[in-house]
């Protein structure tokens, strides 16, 4: 007879990196800058990885990878040279347990792996162990240990990581304040969503701009002054954009349909240039009298 082994499908609380085609060839150049060690050297389609920050590292973790590891092989229809898991350990384990379980050091320092009785390959990283490179300092940002903390978010913070993007930016930020509150190693993590931490930075962020004069903003170091030029980039992307919009709706409301020209034309221009055409609008007698011309 049948007998059921779980309740319903199992979904996994994993990281997926997987590249855009399967198939490709190695990873590129940029690719590798933001792999970290452990990670940017395997040539394989997809990597699995289960980031274990707020426990320490068990047999009973070993197996439940072993078993995602399993299934989404079958899942993912892959094949066995396209697939790779990884465990990245925010706490450093014992040595008696690498050696009960067969790892050995490979590769880059804080990288391990062993080969299970079942087959494959699992991949063991500590972030502890992990050498202080840009391609590390977002990761190790976890770690347990204070020091290599600090130094993952000095970094970040003096190598222009926050180029990356906006919302980058604020999740460290995000995870420094929780470094601050003591609680970014703690069980209470398990709690906290990615949502949480990129709006504890933002407003962290919002009230520095607000509360700082003008004329000392762009005098900030590295760090600051590109979160504040990235977050002022932003507002004006987003006047412009509502700009736009009421333009759109004014023309339609008084010309019928917008042409394609003029949509283009919208679209690419300045707040000044979508001011002063939402003002002609009420004189024109048509479009050419609101754009002039339609180059």
């Amino acid at each position: 007879m049948e007998v059921p082994v779980v309740p319903a499908p199992p979904v996994a609380d994993l990281i997926l990196i997987q590249r855009k085609e399967v198939g490709e060839s190695g990873w590129t150049q940029e690719q590798r800058l933001r792999l970290a060690d452990g990670l940017h050297d395997l040539d394989v389609d997809q990597i699995l990885v289960e980031l274990k920050i707020t426990e320490s590292l068990n047999e009973d973790a070993l197996m439940q990878l072993l078993v995602y590891d399993y299934l989404y092989l079958k899942t993912a229809k892959l094949k066995r040279h396209q697939l790779r898991s990884v465990i990245i350990s925010s706490i450093t384990s014992r040595k008696e347990f690498l050696v009960s379980h067969s790892f050995k050091p490979v590769g880059p320092v804080g990288v391990y792996e062993c080969i299970p009785p079942c087959g494959g390959v699992v991949r063991l990283i500590f972030l502890n162990e992990l050498v202080d490179e840009i391609r590390n300092a977002p990761l190790k940002c976890f770690a347990s240990r204070q020091d290599e903390q600090k130094k993952a978010f000095e970094t970040i913070k003096y190598t222009g990581l926050f180029k990356l993007s906006e919302a980058f930016g604020q999740t460290i930020v995000g995870l420094w304040r929780l470094k601050m509150k003591g609680t970014l190693n703690s069980p209470e993590m398990e709690g906290i969503t990615p949502e949480y931490v990129k709006q504890l930075g933002k407003e962290w962020f919002e009230f520095m701009v607000d509360a700082t004069p003008e004329e000392e903003l762009f005098s900030l170091p590295k760090f600051e002054h590109r979160l504040v030029q990235e977050h002022l980039n932003g507002e004006r992307a987003g006047e412009r954009k509502e700009a736009a919009k009421i333009l759109t709706r004014q023309l339609q409301r008084r010309f019928d349909a917008v042409p394609h020209w003029a949509n283009e034309k919208i679209a690419k221009a300045e707040p000044p240039s979508l001011e002063e055409w939402s003002l002609r609008i009420f004189d024109a007698q048509s479009l050419d009298d609101v754009f002039l011309d339609k180059v």
